[in-house]
Parts: C-alpha cells; sequence; structure tokens
C-alpha cells in the first residue's frame, strides 16, 4: 500500500489534471466556468487530503485535523479498515460528506444554542435557512455541485485505485515475502 506522502502527492497531481479535464470535458454549458474548474480541484484537494478513505485508522489523515479530530473518532472506531463502506469509489466519500455533514449540523445546533445566550435569535430559522440553502445548492448552482461531487469522489477514487493498484501489485511479485 502507498504511504501517506504517496497518496498526497497523487491528490496534488490529481487535483491539478482536473482542471484541464474539466476544461476540455465539462458539458459546453459548464466549460469556461473557470471557478467550477477551481472547484473541482478544490474538492478533490479537500477530499483526498483531509476526507480520505484512511480516515478510519489513527493516521496522518487524522491528525491533520489537529484540535477537531475528535470528530472523527466515532466514524474512526466504527469504520472497518479499508472495508467497502472506507474504501469504495462513490459509497465511501458519500458516507464521510454524510457524517461530516452530520457532525457540522449538530455544532451548528449547539453553538446557536450556546449563541442564544449571549445574543438571542431565532435559532430554527438560522437552521431552516442553512438547510434551504445546501438543498437549493444543486438547482441554483449546478456546474459548482458537480465539480463539487465529482472532485469528492476523484479524491477518493484516487487513494482507492492506489491502494488496489499497490496491492495486486504484491500480490502479482513472485518475489515477495511471505509472511510465516
Amino acid at each position: 500500500m502507498p504511504d501517506g506522502k504517496t497518496h498526497d502527492r497523487l491528490t496534488v497531481l490529481g487535483a491539478a489534471l482536473a482542471v484541464p479535464a474539466w476544461l476540455l470535458l465539462a458539458p459546453p454549458a459548464f466549460r469556461a466556468d473557470y471557478v467550477a474548474a477551481g472547484t473541482l480541484a478544490a474538492a478533490t484537494l479537500f477530499s483526498g487530503l483531509m476526507l480520505s478513505p484512511d480516515l478510519d485508522l489513527d493516521s496522518s489523515i487524522y491528525r491533520r485535523w489537529g484540535v477537531f479530530r475528535f470528530l472523527w473518532w466515532p466514524y474512526m472506531k466504527a469504520m472497518p479498515h479499508r472495508s467497502f463502506l472506507s474504501h469504495s469509489y462513490v459509497i465511501a466519500p458519500l458516507i464521510r460528506v454524510a457524517y461530516f455533514l452530520l457532525v457540522c449540523y449538530v455544532l451548528f445546533r449547539a453553538g446557536s444554542w450556546l449563541a442564544h445566550f449571549v445574543v438571542p435569535h431565532d435559532r430554527n430559522g438560522i437552521t431552516d435557512r442553512a438547510y434551504t440553502a445546501l438543498v437549493d445548492f444543486p438547482t441554483r448552482h449546478p456546474a459548482h455541485f458537480w465539480a463539487t461531487a465529482i472532485g469528492t469522489i476523484w479524491g477518493t477514487a484516487l487513494h482507492v485505485g492506489a491502494d488496489t493498484f499497490s496491492t495486486r501489485l504484491q500480490k502479482a511479485n513472485p518475489f515477495r515475502r511471505r509472511r510465516r
């Protein structure tokens, strides 16, 4: 399996290659949208460097979250390493994004509850507006939605593909050391 630095290099290279690919291959309505191409690169980087499949381990990715790594502790304990749920091309990034959004929602609600003691405000109204903005994002900004979705999946695919390739290469090597 490639080490963390190799995965990071692949992610950066994949994000750099994603921009010209977007500008050449995106549907004509989205093709000239350079901001969407940048969104694709940013989503690829965030997916590969922060939402990596290796969040199921006490890894450099997990420690990269710094003081916020505690947010990923339940995920790390619940997710078996290299399982279909953590190392698949589409399901795994969807699970991590859903988990991340759920954690953000809980923190947002807790923070707005605490802030309400300092500055009274309509917590439910703010939550409703944030939810509406999130749900309306695909229809209001389709190019950026697709760039984000593709970048998130692409960042994971680079990692999973590298792991799969490395594992198959090791198994095919007739000179590999066998465990005793």
